[in-house]
Parts: structure tokens; C-alpha cells; sequence
């Protein structure tokens, strides 16, 4: 019996061994599992510098780049300056709207303006228009009156001869002035 004794703290060794051996084994899956991680950042990285490239080759054709070197740097470059060109277009249109929206309401005062005034003309040419009816039906009433020489002789030979001086044509005087002044009226005998 008593080489029974040693052998149960065989058993106990011998687990003992084997708790130690499985705790070794567990930082080696630890290590296996961060070979993975790794390689799957090193596969996102390359996806992620893929993706960047295909997009500065896409920038690279979206601004049909003439120069041989179409680095990234070069490429980022163009873009800079073709940006700032499209932001002073969008400055100079800016400015352009602005005044011709300036000079649209102007127009579309001058155009109410004259509409305005085209309404008081046509309010106007009608006013005249009945008078001159009304001179008209007076003048032709008038024809089937007798003459007014026969009724009121002494007031028509007033009105003629303030006719006649209202007919004569008022002349003023002309002055005729000399435009060289060496020029002389009459010439020097020699």
C-alpha cells in the first residue's frame, strides 16, 4: 500500500503538468489571433491606398492633365488651381448677375414708365379727338347760318386788317459782319 501512496501524487503531478501546458497554450492562441488581425489591417490599408489611387486617376482624367508627370502632388496642384478659377468665374457671374438684375428692374421701370405715359397719350389723343368732333359739328352748323360779313359789316373790316398785319411776315433787320478781317471793301490802287 504504500506504493500506492507515491502514486496519487503522480496523478496530482502529471495534472499539474498538464494545467501548465494548457496555460502555455493560451498565449500562443493569443498570438495566432493577432497574426490575423494583422494581416487584415495590412489587406485594409492596401484596399484603402487602392481606393485613393483610383480616385486621384479619376481626378487625374476629370481634369484632362496634359503634363507627363501626373503624380499625386502634381495632380492636387492642378485641382487647386483649377478650383480657384472656377471660384473667380463664380465671383465674376456673381457680379455679372447682379447688374444685369440691376439694369432689369431699371428697364422695368422705364418700360412701366412709358406704359404709364402711353395711357395718359391715348387718354389725351381721345380728348382731342372729340373736341375736333365737336369743332367739326360746330363748323358744319355754322355753314347753314348766313355769313356773319353781311350782318356785322364794321367788326369785318376790323378783323381784316388785323389779318393782314398778322399775315405780314415780321423781317428783322440783317447785320453783315466780315470774317477776314484783312479783307477790305473796296481795293487799294496801287
Amino acid at each position: 500500500m504504500d506504493s500506492e501512496a507515491p502514486a496519487a501524487p503522480m496523478v496530482d503531478k502529471v495534472s499539474i503538468v498538464v494545467e501548465k501546458s494548457v496555460g502555455r497554450s493560451h498565449p500562443s492562441k493569443k498570438n495566432q489571433g493577432k497574426a490575423p488581425k494583422r494581416i487584415h489591417k495590412a489587406e485594409r490599408e492596401k484596399k484603402k491606398r487602392d481606393h485613393l489611387n483610383e480616385l486621384f486617376l479619376a481626378l487625374a482624367d476629370a481634369l484632362e492633365l496634359t503634363q507627363e508627370n501626373n503624380g499625386k502632388a502634381s495632380i492636387l496642384g492642378e485641382a487647386t488651381r483649377f478650383l480657384k478659377d472656377m471660384l473667380s468665374q463664380i465671383e465674376t457671374l456673381k457680379r455679372e448677375n447682379a447688374a444685369l438684375l440691376s439694369e432689369s428692374q431699371y428697364v422695368s421701370t422705364e418700360k412701366n414708365e412709358l406704359h404709364d405715359e402711353n395711357g395718359a397719350l391715348e387718354a389725351q389723343i381721345g380728348k382731342l379727338q372729340s373736341e375736333l368732333g365737336e369743332r367739326m359739328a360746330q363748323s358744319k352748323t355754322g355753314l347753314n347760318v348766313a355769313p356773319s360779313e353781311f350782318q356785322q359789316p364794321e367788326l369785318t373790316s376790323h378783323f381784316s386788317i388785323e389779318n393782314a398785319l398778322q399775315q405780314a411776315p415780321m423781317v428783322s433787320p440783317v447785320f453783315v459782319i466780315p470774317i477776314h478781317s484783312d479783307l477790305q471793301a473796296y481795293p487799294e490802287p496801287d
